[in-house]
């Protein structure tokens, strides 16, 4: 393979120890290596992403204030860090919060191939934003197990003939004066990928060094990506607009796919990948918006609507009474049957399951990952005969149905002892809607007579989304932020980083 060098100039270097903050900081590691990113995104042209002006570190009344917030977003502990899901979670939320037109990728041991040099490269090539925790780890038995972690700043990355190199910002390499911020310093660390048994599971990880006392791992990768939309202007090819961290600006490419009769639905996977559904055909293709390939995972006949999900990264495929379960290689996992025809599906993140629309069973049905069936709720009445669509809000978990031509969204909030009553509202947009997906917390994105526009959940018009006003096809995806985190393993101690 060719050489390939990545570094970022002007990345700040805080310091996670201050005296203000609680514990000392000691265990503050990954706000502060994310406020990082906060800082350089509010220099270079969006000083929201700060709470407390100025974006310097050496401002030592403001940068531990900042630093202390994001924490409280993250529900950071004192003395054990943060956990890789609370990690994700708090950055989200923050991002949303400021007005950063960002997505939050994390991806943990659960998914190796994301945690590999290549990938890595790709992103930070791509314009991703990176931050690492470096696990440490004991070897017993021939099983690696983790003793804890430390969150790092990325700021460079290398391979040549020599090998693979890291460079990072370690928030914990200060001069001792928890007054005042000391001065940037960076850290190299050689990469060596190394396959074997990770606290149960089995991966592939680069490991840091040759120490082995402990033994170091990267298990947690943290991607800042630009917020990005998929669209079909024409035939076959993929319109892809990205937002500027930076700037007001968004940059738009088209990408074509082997679907030369059109598109039917769309599903954003994690980390700018799109799945593609062929009109008529049932050819479903897997689309790299980093690199442009596409590939073929599999042909199903009578395919009509896709939806993505799931901690294992199921691409999930409605057939006319078939749910079918896809992996990353295209191959069935697992199938379910439904005596009537499917209309829409969506899956819902918070609760790890994938919800299924049926109109003439007057149902949505809920199932696992693994395609069992769980129960069901009454559909909610949408006006009109369009296209049906299902999103799933990413902060309430509200469901919401929208059809192509009619101005509506119902809205229905599922709890398993406590079902909301659906609420049906209008869309303030002066015109039909053909085609809409709901994805940030309570917001619409619309492709609306061939334009994107924004609405709240009330209906009204949000001004100031990066994507308003561009053309847009029938079919629209915004991207969200995801995680493959489990939840359960990030509950232990040991799986905070500190």
């Amino acid at each position: 393979m060719p050489d390939f060098k990545y570094s970022i100039a002007n990345v700040p270097d805080i310091d996670q120890r201050w005296a203000s903050l609680p514990g000392g900081g000691s265990a503050f590691c990954v706000p502060t290596s994310t406020m990082n990113w906060m800082y350089y995104i509010a220099s270079h042209g969006r000083p929201s992403a700060v709470m407390f002006p100025p974006a310097d570190p050496s401002a030592s009344s403001s940068t531990p204030m900042n630093v202390l917030m994001l924490s409280l977003f993250m529900l950071t502990h004192p003395e054990r860090g943060t956990s890789g899901r609370s990690w994700h979670q708090g950055l989200d939320a923050w991002l949303k919060h400021r007005q950063v037109p960002a997505i939050a990728l994390l991806f943990t041991v659960e998914d190796d191939s994301w945690i590999l040099f290549d990938r890595l490269q790709q992103c930070a090539a791509a314009g991703g934003l990176l931050t690492i925790a470096r696990g440490r780890y004991y070897k017993i038995n021939g099983e690696y197990f983790r003793a804890g972690g430390h969150a790092l700043t990325v700021v460079g990355l290398s391979s040549t003939s020599a090998g693979k190199q890291i460079v990072v910002h370690d928030p914990a390499q200060d001069d001792g004066d928890p007054e005042a911020q000391s001065y940037p310093k960076k850290s190299t660390g050689k990469l060596t990928p190394t396959f074997g048994k990770f606290d149960g599971t089995l991966a592939t990880m680069l490991r840091w060094g040759s120490s082995e006392s402990p033994y170091e791992f990267i298990d947690h990768v943290m991607i800042i990506f630009p917020l990005f939309a998929v669209t079909n202007l024409s035939g076959g090819a993929l319109t892809v607009y990205s937002a500027s961290l930076t700037s007001d600006a968004v940059e738009a490419r088209e990408i074509p796919t082997p679907l030369s009769a059109g598109i039917a639905d769309l599903a954003i996977q994690p980390a700018m990948r799109v799945a593609a559904l062929g009109e008529g055909s049932g050819d479903v293709v897997a689309v790299d918006l980093i690199s442009g390939d596409s590939r073929r995972l599999a042909r199903l006949p009578g395919a009509r609507r896709l939806a993505h999900g799931g901690r294992s990264r199921r691409l999930f495929v409605a057939q006319d009474r078939h749910v079918v379960a896809l992996d990353d290689h295209g191959q069935e996992v697992s199938r379910a049957a439904l005596d009537r025809p499917i209309d829409a599906l969506a899956f819902d993140a918070a609760e790890n399951r994938l919800i299924v629309a049926s109109v003439s069973a007057g149902k949505l049905l809920r199932f696992s990952p693994e395609l069992r069936h769980h129960g069901s709720h009454e559909l909610p009445h949408v006006p009109g005969q369009g296209r049906l669509s299902l999103t799933v809000d990413e902060g309430d978990g509200a469901l919401r149905l929208t059809r192509a031509g009619s101005p509506h969204v119902a809205e229905l909030q599922v709890h398993p002892t406590d079902p909301g009553a659906p609420g049906v509202n209008p869309l303030r947009s002066g015109g039909v809607v053909p085609a809409e997906r709901v994805k940030e917390r309570g917001t619409l994105h619309v492709s609306a007579a061939g334009r994107i526009a924004t609405f709240d959940r009330d209906g009204k018009r949000v001004e100031g989304s990066p994507f308003n006003g561009l053309p847009a096809g029938p079919l629209l995806e915004v991207a969200r932020s995801s995680s493959n985190a489990d939840p359960r393993k990030m509950r232990r101690p040991e799986w905070h980083n500190s």
